[in-house]
């Protein structure tokens, strides 16, 4: 189950990560009517922003949408350094 968008920025905030938030839940929050599930964010891929990352998403144990669930995964620092884009 995917997690509530606003519980995310939240975790984001709080963990101090250095993000903006873009995608639909940006158009919603500039007054779009448009809906959405999904969390975009583009976010500083500074070493230390990535560790800082790592631990705000760590309670939301995230997987990979549309992998198969028996596909090993580990959302840390060293994957998002190697790679661009996460769903």
């Amino acid at each position: 189950m995917a997690a509530d968008p606003g519980r995310l920025i939240d975790a984001l905030v709080a963990g101090g990560v250095e993000f903006v938030v873009i995608g639909g839940v940006a158009l919603v929050l500039h007054g779009s009517a448009r809906t959405t599930g999904d969390l975009d964010v583009c976010y500083s891929r500074s070493a230390h922003n990535l560790a800082t990352l790592e631990h705000a998403l760590a309670p939301f144990s995230p997987t990979l949408r549309g992998a198969p669930s028996d596909l090993p995964f580990r959302l840390d620092a060293a994957t998002l350094r190697a790679g661009l884009t996460f769903s």
